[in-house]
């Protein structure tokens, strides 16, 4: 069944869709990748950037180069317009920059420039997806703040599950956000498995922080899908199944805190 093509529940008709792994390794960066693309084989206008400072790899994978990118917006030097590339199936990228330099120019003033350059996609968009990477830093913390839909990434690895709520609690509590985070487990081995990581960080969510954390999907273990070059190009129906399931949450109530 194809994504419906109405557009979203956001006021201006874009969807900002933040997502962020719990810890390294745990596949964020592949499944924004994957997801942008299921959303663009759909006759989604879709914008992919790569927000993440420390291990921006996007523009890598699909055979881009990442000599302008998001750094020239933060500093000014181009509009997002300007250094836009073309990637898989149609959709925009947003090449990233995982260099000292770039980190040393984010401040303040540098991500309220990319943040305006993003809303400037209104008009020609209906997802954005930005790969926040797995540090709490201030940037994620913005980004979250401005994200209509915000996707964390976990896997059943007990390290990858403490670290996930770790990243849950030190973001929330910078920024006031419009929508809490839903969860997707990767690399699981079955349903259930999933499950269980969802149970273990949604209690640990409720009972320190007060509010739930929706469970958004699961993906298999799938040692056909690598993460290199094109990866996007293996889409599963797992990805498929989960873009749909975003594309579902948009249209539904926000989640909000636990009463007290």
């Amino acid at each position: 069944m194809p994504i419906s093509a109405t557009r979203s529940g956001s006021p201006t008709g874009l969807t900002t869709l933040v997502i962020s792994g719990g810890r390294p390794g745990v596949g964020a960066s592949t499944i924004a990748l994957q997801l942008a693309t299921a959303f663009a084989r759909e006759a989604q206008r879709t914008v992919l950037i790569d927000a993440d400072p420390f291990a921006a790899s996007l523009a890598g994978r699909c055979e881009h180069s990442a000599t302008l990118g998001i750094a020239d917006v933060l500093a000014g030097r181009k509009t997002i317009h300007e250094v836009l590339q073309l990637g898989p199936a149609g959709m925009q990228i947003l090449a990233g920059a995982a260099n000292q330099q770039t980190r040393d120019s984010v401040n303040g003033r540098a991500i309220g420039r990319l943040l305006k350059q993003m809303r400037s996609l209104a008009p020609h968009a209906d997802w954005l997806l930005v790969d926040a990477g797995n540090q709490p830093s201030e940037m994620a913390a913005q980004l979250w703040a401005a994200a209509d839909r915000l996707l964390v990434v976990t896997s059943p690895d007990a390290v990858a599950v403490m670290d996930t709520y770790a990243l849950i609690k030190t973001l929330l509590s910078r920024q006031a956000v419009r929508r809490l985070p839903a969860l997707v487990v990767n690399q699981a081995a079955d349903e259930a498995t999933a499950a269980d990581v969802h149970r273990r960080i949604d209690q640990s969510c409720r009972r320190f922080l007060g509010l739930a954390i929706e469970f958004a999907g699961w993906l298999p273990v799938d040692p056909k899908i690598k993460i290199a070059v094109m990866a996007a190009a293996a889409l599963t129906p797992a990805v498929v199944a989960l873009a749909h399931r975003l594309h579902q949450l948009q249209h539904s109530p926000a989640a909000r805190p636990l009463a007290a």
